[in-house]
């Protein structure tokens, strides 16, 4: 289904039913992982993410399937770009497509005419139809309404009648109000007037959320929160006026409260994000979130910890999971620190880092693709003016770019941390210090795998075998124990 908003799944199932008959008849095999469903997805609008075609491309460029089974063509393609992909990563494989109407083979040229055709058609058909709704819209926006669908929105809806639905869950039919939302709901005009008052008064938004849930619930149902009230707040609904091309007009309904009062209540939201700004989870400590618990394997935070001989506070990685394992940060830092420069100043170790380093040049072949790719974007888009280009095979070398410069992304990806690696060999003290943190925690997470171990000790000092640290291999995975520790290294740190 391209539309379903109750999320029913009813006319999907009677579909894959109908697909599955089709397949006994033609005597194909159905292999159960790769049955794919984009239910309430729309096969027109480029813009919407399609997780099951995705899944169906990738299972035909690896050759995992030989066969597609869809209830019809326009459910699995409506636009010629997606087709042409289809057929590049089908190309050679003896690709079947059957449905209901018949069944199509991709490597003849016939059979690809006639699902050009087809695909065309039901283009055509969605785009008359996203031409005719457009227009619905704007007339719809042209006498102050907004389009149908949602839920009531607080302060607005008197309900007018009733209708039924059926429960997608249970499949039962169920009876359902139905409002006029230009109507002012007067019990909820007062508290959402109220709440503006109280903002505007100087209350903070907390205050007036706790002050809301006291006497209302949204129209859900459900407690308000900061993020309900902001949207409810930031929408032009309530003061009486739409917004249409970027542009605010009045309404068909009656304001809550006035244009002047809305305004004051951005001016005070933009006021409010201008002073508290929001710095963002800056790193703190070097392991918090990178060692793990020998116990459950949980990452350790950090925690502060006082005793009755400790005159100040110390500070401590902690697993707030099992609360089993606890490790103080300066000593356990400063010998994970000593570890990880003895790696990157082994002799040898840069050798290694390149060795697996990639191609250098990926970068620069990315950027170079991108600018080919959007030249023949261009092109494709002038096809209808230029005869010398062929639409059908740029769009073909179109599909081979996306896939060889997706390629390139993950292998670059894949050598991010090889390359600041790379940049880190023969670091001394105190050009590690110099380092951002969440550059040196990477650097960490990167080379070794840290778990906390209880101690084998009490009493004062720093347990080296308290620290199970497994050197990481460059190529995947984790290596045995490492046999080779420098142990005056570890009395030094």
């Amino acid at each position: 289904m391209s539309y379903a908003p109750d999320g029913s799944l009813e006319k999907v199932e009677r579909q894959e039913a109908d697909c599955r008959d089709l397949a006994k008849r033609l005597g194909w095999t159905i292999s159960e992982p790769y049955v794919f469903q984009d239910n309430s997805r729309s096969a027109w609008q480029r813009t919407r993410k399609r997780p099951g075609w995705d899944a169906l491309l990738a299972a035909v460029e690896a050759g995992d399937v030989d066969s597609i089974i869809v209830y019809h063509g326009d459910r699995l393609m409506r636009q010629p770009y997606d087709l042409e992909k289809l057929i590049s990563a089908a190309d050679m494989k003896s690709i079947r497509i059957a449905s209901v109407s018949g069944t199509r083979d991709l490597d003849s040229p016939d059979d690809r005419f006639i699902l050009r055709i087809e695909v065309a058609q039901a283009c055509r058909e969605s785009d008359n139809t996203s031409r005719r709704v457009r227009r619905g819209l704007e007339v719809r926006a042209g006498r102050g309404l907004t389009q149908f669908g949602g839920n009531r929105p607080f302060g607005y809806g008197v309900q007018t009648g009733t209708r039924t639905r059926t429960d997608p869950a249970t499949g039962e039919i169920a009876t359902v109000p139905v409002y006029d939302t230009t109507q002012v709901v007067s019990e909820e005009a007062a508290v959402l007037a109220g709440a503006v008052e109280r903002l505007l008064t100087g209350q903070s938004k907390a205050g007036v959320v706790r002050w809301m849930n006291e006497c209302s619930r949204t129209t859900e149902g459900n407690a308000w929160t900061g993020k309900t009230l902001d949207g409810l707040l930031m929408s032009p609904r309530i003061s009486g006026q739409i917004e249409r091309g970027g542009r605010l007009q009045p309404a068909a309904w009656d304001g809550i409260i006035t244009p002047e009062q809305w305004e004051g209540v951005k001016a005070l939201y933009r006021r409010n994000a201008e002073k508290y700004r929001y710095p963002g989870r800056e790193r703190r400590y070097l392991l918090s979130g990178v060692a793990e618990c020998w116990n459950c394997q949980g990452t350790m935070r950090v925690r502060p910890q006082s005793g009755k001989n400790r005159r100040t506070p110390g500070l401590f990685y902690y697993c707030h999971a099992c609360r089993k394992c606890a490790r103080d940060v300066l000593r356990t830092d400063a010998y994970v620190v000593g570890r990880v420069l003895g790696v990157l100043n082994a002799p040898g170790f840069l050798g290694e880092v390149l060795d697996h380093d990639g191609q250098p040049e990926l970068g620069a072949e990315i950027v170079a693709l991108e600018e080919r790719r959007k030249t023949l974007v261009e092109q494709i888009e002038d096809a209808a003016d230029d005869p010398d280009v062929d639409p059908v095979l740029a769009m073909r070398a179109l599909s081979s770019y996306d896939r060889k410069i997706a390629d390139l992304r993950q292998t670059l990806a894949a050598t991010s941390d090889r390359r600041r690696l790379a940049r880190m060999v023969g670091m001394t003290l105190r050009e590690w210090g110099e380092q951002p943190l969440d550059i040196r925690a990477g650097t960490v997470k990167t080379l070794f795998r840290v778990v906390i171990l209880p101690a084998t000790w009490r009493g004062r000092g720093f347990d080296p075998a308290c620290v199970d640290m497994r050197r990481k291999l460059l190529s995947g995975g984790v290596a045995e124990a490492e046999a080779d520790v420098d142990e005056g290294r570890q009395a030094e740190v």
